[in-house]
């Protein structure tokens, strides 16, 4: 600490400072002999907690003060921490000033700083006269309650965010429990399930079952999170502006989509004769039905079970994951993203691993669209545009299988 001699070298009007704003001239002029400058580096403790500072109040005209307390552990560690940062113009030590108790928290120095330190003690030598010092007193009085209320403010907004953040991680919880108890039980019955598919005689059936499955395991966990619906993008208000952006975007990949196979045809002798065009494989009993009621009947199922698809994915995964996690925004999307597709992707291991790690790639894009609009609408209107395309119009299952 170094002690600097004078407030014109300081640089400052005395009236810059809030709590010398309400003073006149002569009072000003009164009070500059009793204020004493010090300068303290960066990392320099001021002022410790429980020090004694005998009516001091301190008031930073230059730089940034940590204000600290000590968190006392039960393993009889007392660690600093911060409360919060002040600045220029700034003050602390309040309280002790006022009430002549030790102080109750830790000033450091973040950068260099100068303070400027007011003795309020009502000792007659070597402080101001009684008037002005009154006057101080009142100021700091009021400086000090509107500090207290500015500071419950804050706290009951701190314990609101609490309450969300409590509120988010017990849905989250449950949201964990239904996913991992779902993926445990469906790759315990992996081996059973094409036998299962055998027994429909149709290769469509065992889908949708699976699909109905997961979004029965979901639908009690959101319905009981106490979160309103538009909570998980279930919302049907201003829904124009996302299905809109939602065709335009999905019609765009469906380009660039036969556009990457047609060029993958051409590079791969294991799909040559392979259109950038086919039907999908739809079976009965083992025998081909293309175009055949069975067919559209398949297209109809694609279509309905679509939104449910989605509501597992986004509603279930996504949407509560991005409320929970923190970070950046980009941080958080791109987490609640890619975790909701593992699941989506690994509910399709059943029709073959390149088919479920293919889905991965079209489950970002309605992940993203998603977190763009936060309407399930909006990904469900992807998801059957494009997943539909892929799979009635590109042939994608055949297409991965006979590339792997």
């Amino acid at each position: 600490m170094a002690l600097l001699e004078a407030v014109p070298d300081i640089g400052i009007d005395l009236r810059e400072i809030p709590l010398f704003a309400h003073l006149q001239r002569d009072q000003i002029d009164r009070l500059r002999p009793h204020l004493k400058f010090s300068q303290h580096e960066a990392g320099e403790v001021v002022v410790a907690e429980g020090q004694l500072t005998k009516h001091r109040l301190f008031i930073i005209v230059e730089g940034v003060v940590s204000i600290s307390k000590a968190a006392h552990y039960r393993d009889g560690t007392a660690p600093l921490v911060e409360l919060e940062t002040r600045g220029k113009f700034d003050m602390f030590g309040g309280m002790s000033a006022l009430d002549g108790r030790p102080i109750s928290i830790t000033a450091v120095a973040k950068t260099l700083v100068i303070l400027a330190t007011l003795d309020l003690s009502r000792r007659s030598a070597g402080a101001p006269e009684r008037s002005t010092r009154n006057v101080l007193v009142a100021e700091l009085r009021r400086y000090l309650a509107n500090y207290v209320r500015s500071s419950l403010d804050q706290r009951i907004d701190s314990l609101v965010k609490e309450t969300e953040f409590a509120h988010y991680r017990s849905a989250i919880g449950s949201i964990v429990i239904a996913a991992l108890s779902l993926l445990s039980f469906y790759t315990l019955a992996l081996s059973s399930l094409p036998r299962f598919d055998r027994y429909l005689e149709v290769n469509f059936a065992l889908s949708p079952f699976i699909i109905l499955v997961f979004a029965g395991g979901f639908f009690p966990v959101i319905h009981w999170s106490g979160f309103p619906p538009a909570f998980f993008g279930i919302r049907f208000d201003n829904w124009k502006a996302p299905a809109f952006f939602s065709l335009t975007a999905s019609l765009a990949f469906i380009a660039a989509g036969a556009l990457w196979k047609w060029v993958i045809i051409l590079c791969s002798p294991s799909l040559a004769g392979m259109g950038v065009f086919s039907w999908a494989d739809v079976s009965v009993a083992g025998k081909e039905v293309m175009a055949s009621p069975w067919y559209w009947f398949a297209v109809a199922l694609y279509l309905l079970l679509t939104p449910v698809q989605e509501f597992v994915a986004r509603c279930g995964i996504q949407a509560p994951l991005y409320a929970f996690l923190q970070g950046s925004e980009f941080k958080r999307r791109g987490l609640a993203i890619v975790v909701s597709n593992l699941v989506f992707s690994a509910a399709h291991a059943h029709i073959g691993l390149a088919f479920a790690a293919a889905t991965f790639i079209p489950g970002l894009f309605w992940g993203w669209i998603f977190a763009r609009t936060n309407s399930l609408l909006a990904a469900s209107l992807s998801h059957f545009v494009i997943g539909g395309a892929g799979i009635f119009l590109f042939g994608i299952e055949e297409f991965v299988q006979r590339l792997f």
